[in-house]
């Protein structure tokens, strides 16, 4: 420790020391030059020092290793310091009490920077230090390069030699005759894919909190049937149908609201621990998969449109996935590129995610180089099970020469669509140009054909140049369609190419399936993204078993006389919640005292009506008595007792009071029923319908012992009435006379009553 010590105080210069550069310098001329003087520097450096050098043992040390050999003091010569002499006195001793302390102590003069040392570094703002920020290189897939198909044309205005008649569709499928609407439905929405969602639902609530929810899948068809329903009766938010002021009981008696929020949070259709993340579509994939198999397993018709489907979606969440299209309805949201008939059913789609989008689909090194246009519309036509001459509608933004020619070639597939004019290539030159057809007026049209590669390319103009190409009609035979003229104020006749025609007449079926989801859309809404595919994949179910319903009542010429979607829809609701099900029975004694509702709860008058300062009357409502079911003797007075004589005639009167009307009273002889009694002979039961209620006679001839017992009068919804009858033969009846004899005068009552056995 003393020999590094000594070493770090010999660093500490003198009080008036100056530099090694000016050794005779004094110092004001060295605070003159400081700003020209060369940094000071020591003459011991630390690696002449060797500071970090582990001494020897302070325990271990004697005197004459504390002196330094002549070796070192010709190797380390250290000029001592005027603090260092007073702490260190002689080579033996050591002064503790001469230590300076720290603040006490000079620092070295720093080094104070030049003219030549100054740099100009003008200030930069945040956005230039952004941009200015070292470039990460990122190592892109390159994509290999796809020799593009390259088609030779001879575009001659001549007749298209390769016409095609396509005949209207004939379907073989076995139409079902006591289908239901949910049949219909299961059709599409497989009862498989509940069980799936439940056993998902519940897992992902125990990955989330650690604790199952419980779900099950009539819980799981209930919250579909709500979320049917919600799309006919809309309200601006799913708590209204729970609210007070706005309930709608066929929604809020189904489930409570916590309920429904619990499921509508946990809902879940994939396992996220074996999911493959590479596809973007993960958390629905499985959904997906089993809906479009059902959809293909329909029997399909021999002419499609293929066009691209917005499903809405605002949320930020769903990054890239999200896509814009300002010519939509729903400008925001996933782009569903769709296969559908002319009648609306939609048979084949998929949800465009980039690179990701052709999942599993196969394309030759000729259809690569279509573009993502044509490698669409052709995974949409490699699902068509009967490939050959049926007949492929797209518009512009799929359309080119290369792909109609594939389809035609490859497939066997017709094809017709309108096209950019960017993309006809050497067919535009031939026509006539845009300024000469439009002086032609409405209805001219230019016509160019290859009849090699079996094409045909029509321009026409109507209210502005439509350009169509297609691989099996041209623009003949000609016809007239009704058009508003300005110059005429009226509807005049404008000539119509057959290309336009077949155009217009199948190209509507995805708009038409668009149209019907968005009539009573499943809205959920949630900041989970795939919810709203969720529920776009719902409705086209429903859409698809409608309007498969359709198609097998015009095959058996059925007519019905509600065919609303509104009304099937409705009737999906109501089979998802009653069918296959046991009505459940609630147990009022095992529900708590305190739980039970003592008092309906009324709603609260707004603070309006409240503190308006004027009285109200109470509103008279439908509020009646308490039904009142009694059996009654000649006078009207209720019977707890009557006695009879054996082999009389038995007859009792029931009165029922402020029932439900009509009133349905019953006859019950010890629990068994006697208004549809045939066992026993002699039996009448009269029920005559009065205001407010009902009353019923009950008769049985030729009593005897075996009809004694109890009677009781009941009524649906009121409390039932008992009385007991007595049947006395003629032993009972002196046993009677002798027993009232002997114990006290017979009273007028008793009198009265044998006089009424005995005649």
């Amino acid at each position: 420790m003393y020999g590094r010590a000594r070493r770090i105080l010999s660093l500490v210069p003198a009080q008036s020391a100056g530099s090694d550069a000016s050794d005779g310098s004094t110092s004001g001329d060295e605070a003159k030059s400081v700003e020209s003087s060369d940094a000071p520097s020591l003459d011991s450096s630390f690696e002449r020092l060797n500071i970090l050098r582990s001494p020897t043992s302070s325990t271990s040390l004697s005197e004459e290793d504390l002196v330094p050999s002549d070796v070192e003091q010709d190797t380390f010569q250290v000029p001592l310091t005027p603090i260092l002499d007073a702490v260190f006195p002689s080579p033996t001793q050591i002064n503790y009490d001469a230590i300076p302390s720290i603040s006490s102590l000079r620092s070295v003069p720093s080094v104070q920077p030049t003219s030549s040392m100054a740099i100009a570094t003008p200030l930069r703002t945040r956005g230039q230090r952004k941009r200015s920020a070292p470039s990460v290189s990122v190592n892109r897939v390159k994509r290999p390069k796809i020799k593009k198909l390259k088609l030779r044309f001879r575009w001659k205005k001549a007749p298209f030699q390769h016409r095609a008649d396509i005949s209207n569709p004939t379907f073989e499928d076995e139409v079902p005759v006591d289908w239901s609407p949910l049949d219909y439905f299961y059709r599409f929405f497989h009862r498989d894919i509940v069980s799936h969602i439940m056993t998902n639902t519940n897992l992902y609530s125990v990955q989330e909190t650690g604790k199952s929810i419980k779900v099950s899948e009539e819980e799981i068809l209930d919250f579909l049937a709500i979320n049917i329903l919600m799309g006919i009766v809309v309200l601006p938010s799913y708590k209204d149908y729970w609210k007070s002021s706005f309930r709608y009981g066929k929604i809020a008696d189904v489930m409570p609201l916590k309920r429904f929020q619990q499921i509508r949070r946990f809902i879940h259709f994939t396992d996220n621990t074996q999911a493959d993340t590479s596809d973007r579509y993960y958390k629905v994939r499985p959904l997906i998969e089993s809906i479009r198999a059902q959809c293909l397993s329909v029997e399909e018709e021999n002419a499609f449109s293929i066009d691209e489907m917005v499903i809405p979606y605002k949320g930020k969440k769903a990054g890239s996935r999200r896509q814009y299209n300002p010519n939509k309805p729903s400008k925001w949201g996933f782009k569903n590129l769709v296969r559908a008939g002319v009648s609306g059913i939609i048979y084949d789609f998929l949800l465009y995610g980039g690179d990701d989008t052709f999942r599993g689909v196969q394309f030759t090194n000729a259809e690569e180089s279509l573009g993502v246009g044509g490698k669409i519309v052709l995974a949409l036509c490699k699902t068509i099970r009967k490939q050959a001459c049926s007949v492929v509608y797209f518009d512009n933004y799929f359309t080119s020469l290369e792909l109609v020619y594939i389809l035609r070639e490859n497939y066997g597939i017709f094809s017709l669509g309108t096209v950019r004019k960017n993309r006809l290539k050497d067919a535009e030159c031939k026509m006539t140009n845009d300024k000469l057809l439009k002086k032609k007026g409405r209805g001219a049209f230019t016509q160019v054909v290859c009849n090699e590669n079996k094409l045909s390319v029509v321009k026409w103009f109507d209210n502005k140049h439509v350009r169509l190409v297609s691989s099996y009609v041209d623009a003949f035979p000609l016809e007239k369609i009704k058009r508003f003229s300005k110059e005429s104020k009226s509807r005049v006749d404008v000539s119509c190419p057959q290309i336009v025609k077949h155009y217009n007449r199948h190209m509507g079926g995805v708009d038409l399936a668009d149209m019907l989801i968005a009539l009573y859309r499943t809205s959920i809404k949630s900041h989970r993204w795939y919810m709203n595919i969720f529920s776009q994949l719902l409705d086209i179910c429903v859409n698809n078993a409608w309007l498969l319903r359709r198609r097998h009542d015009k095959q058996i010429n059925k007519k019905r006389k509600q065919d609303r979607l509104k009304d099937f829809r409705y009737e999906i609701y109501v089979g998802l919640l009653k069918r296959d099900r046991i009505a459940p029975v609630k147990d009022i004694e095992s529900v708590p005292e305190k739980k039970k509702i003592k008092k309906p709860m009324a709603e609260r008058p707004v603070d309006d009506v409240r503190f308006d300062k004027y009285d109200h009357w109470p509103q008279l409502t439908g509020y009646q008595r308490s039904p009142q079911v009694w059996v009654v003797d000649e006078a009207g007075a209720p019977l707890l007792e009557k006695y009879y004589e054996a082999e009389s005639t038995l007859a009792l009167v029931c009165r029922a009071r402020h029932v439900e009307t009509p009133a349905m009273l019953t006859w019950l002889h010890e629990g068994r029923a006697l208004n549809a009694d045939t066992t026993r002979g002699g039996i009448s039961v009269k029920t005559e319908q009065v205001p407010g209620g009902a009353d019923s006679q009950l008769r049985l001839a030729r009593v005897n012992s075996s009809d004694a017992g109890n009677y009781t009068c009941a009524v649906r919804g009121a409390r039932s009435h008992t009385v007991s009858v007595h049947v006395l033969n003629e032993e009972s009846l002196a046993e009677l006379h002798a027993g009232s004899q002997s114990l006290h005068p017979p009273s007028v009552t008793t009198l009265i009553l044998l006089l009424t056995i005995l005649y």
